[in-house]
């Protein structure tokens, strides 16, 4: 694949100063106090604001203060929405509407990361957060923002991308410009050393969807598959071993380093199918974002194994590069990897497990309809028919759709 280019030119951004490792977060308030940011707008997740270790982080960026910290607790069920944009923002406004702070600081999961971004766009640019929708053009410069993300997987930490929800359609739809990069990502595996199972797993599941359709995606390019493969090769072996090593340090900044790096190749290359179907069934059914995508992975690697995709280089990221097997069969071999992994982490086969039933499909199934441009991503042809035939084949009974 490395010597046969699809494309002869391609774009490639990476923009985020990078920070890794254990106690790094600590050195928060330090390295803001080097920057001309006097005035810090925090936002912070409410399942790691009590821990012990968060709060010497904030005691760190607090005392000696650089200035006003104002903080805000991430106090949405779910994912983010544009109309909570609008609630938030006036706590970081000074009373002529300008910005009252010069950064922001997110602590948190990938939504809260996300929602940390959105402030920022929104601080320098008015008007109600919907306007900005999509794919805005012509934004104003963003505040900078630093990422400290608490679970492994999204990626928010290092893209531009910030995903909000318009209640109103019902759909993913997000903030997404160039404008948007994280200043700084801080990656610090005591950060995540409690991250509750699920939640590791959803997050962990969520980074391998990113790296697999990242590498096979009609946008990839070699710069993208070099990240892809050694975010594979990182997180695959380290989401097997986390969840019998808790705590383990080593184990959880390679899920950590993994996420970021599928987060840099996903950015630059496109997603595919699994990521797409992902957010109906997340919208719909309130499955979190990771644990969606990770659900309809083994089904779409299976359908791209058995129209030709070449997926032996992620297969030898986990098994060598020495294998006597011929590509095919490492091809086919890489599927029952993928299935493998998402049994043994207890990913359901059967969208009953989130309430999806024959009668209630219908919504769902219409859905699809509206991802043919998504599906397009992928490397062999996957129409709305095949994401609609993957979702009925894991709904017990008939559907209609």
């Amino acid at each position: 694949m490395e010597g046969d280019l699809d494309q002869v030119s391609f774009d490639f951004h990476l923009r985020t100063h990078l920070v890794l490792g254990a106690g790094s977060a600590l050195g928060l308030g330090g390295r803001i106090r080097e920057t001309r940011y006097r005035r810090v707008g925090l936002v912070l997740d409410p399942a790691v604001e009590q821990s012990p270790y968060v709060q010497r982080i904030l005691a760190g960026l607090r005392d000696p203060s650089p200035g006003e910290v104002r903080t805000w607790v991430y106090d949405i069920r779910g994912e983010p929405d544009y109309d909570s944009l609008d609630r938030v923002i006036p706590i970081f406004r000074d009373r002529d509407g300008g910005p009252g702070v010069d950064c922001f600081v997110g602590i948190g999961g990938g939504s809260v990361l996300d929602f940390a971004k959105g402030l920022a766009t929104l601080s320098t640019n008015p008007g109600k957060a919907i306007q900005y929708r999509g794919f805005p053009e012509g934004l104003a410069p963003p505040l900078p923002v630093i990422a400290i993300p608490t679970t492994a997987g999204t990626g928010s930490e290092v893209t531009f991308n910030a995903v909000f929800i318009d209640r109103r359609e019902q759909r993913k739809l997000g903030i997404n410009s160039l404008q948007n990069f994280p200043a700084l990502a801080i990656l610090d595996p005591n950060l995540i050393v409690t991250c509750p199972t699920p939640v590791l797993v959803s997050s962990g599941i969520d980074s391998l969807v990113h790296a697999v359709e990242s590498f096979a995606a009609r946008g990839s390019n070699p710069l993208t598959r070099i990240f892809a493969r050694e975010a594979f090769g990182r997180t695959y072996p380290a989401l097997s071993r986390a969840l019998d090593h808790p705590g383990h340090l080593a184990l959880l900044s390679d899920l950590q380093l993994g996420a970021y790096m599928a987060g840099i190749s996903l950015m630059n290359s496109g997603s595919g199918p699994a990521g797409a179907l992902s957010y109906p069934l997340g919208v719909r059914f309130k499955v979190p974002h990771g644990l969606a995508g990770g659900v309809f992975l083994p089904s779409l690697v299976r359908h791209n194994v058995e129209r030709g995709f070449d997926y032996s280089p992620l297969y030898d990221a986990v098994r060598g590069c020495g294998s006597p097997l011929d590509r095919d069969r490492r091809s086919r071999d890489f599927a029952d990897l993928i299935g493998d992994l998402a049994r043994s982490l207890g990913i359901p086969e059967d969208l009953g497990a989130f309430g999806v039933t024959g009668q209630n499909a219908g919504p769902l199934l219409r859905d699809i309809e509206t991802l043919g441009r998504a599906f397009a991503q992928n490397p062999v042809e996957f129409t709305v028919d095949d994401g609609k035939r993957i979702v009925r084949s894991m709904i017990a009974g008939n559907t209609e759709g």
